[in-house]
């Protein structure tokens, strides 16, 4: 394995829940000490909501919609990791 394919494999870019059975009220999203490339994409449907928390401290909100994640659309998370 290379050290390139390390790399890749420890970033998350596309994170999106597909479960349609409307019997969850929230999910912790298995990040398997991943962290989430600048420029991934949130992908939110239209029953849901997500919150994105760091370090036990809420770091913000997403509404239905593809959103792409960079520094400058989490704030909060962007301050706490700072």
């Amino acid at each position: 394995m290379s050290l390139l394919h390390l790399l890749k494999n420890q970033l998350i870019e596309v994170i999106e829940w597909t479960d349609d059975s409307r019997d969850t009220l929230s999910y912790r999203w298995p990040d398997e000490d991943k962290e989430i490339k600048n420029g991934a994409q949130l992908i939110v449907r239209e029953s849901q909501q997500v919150q994105f928390v760091a370090a036990g401290q809420y770091a913000d909100l997403f509404n239905p919609g593809k959103h792409t994640l960079g520094t400058e659309n989490v704030p909060v998370l962007s301050t706490i990791l700072g």
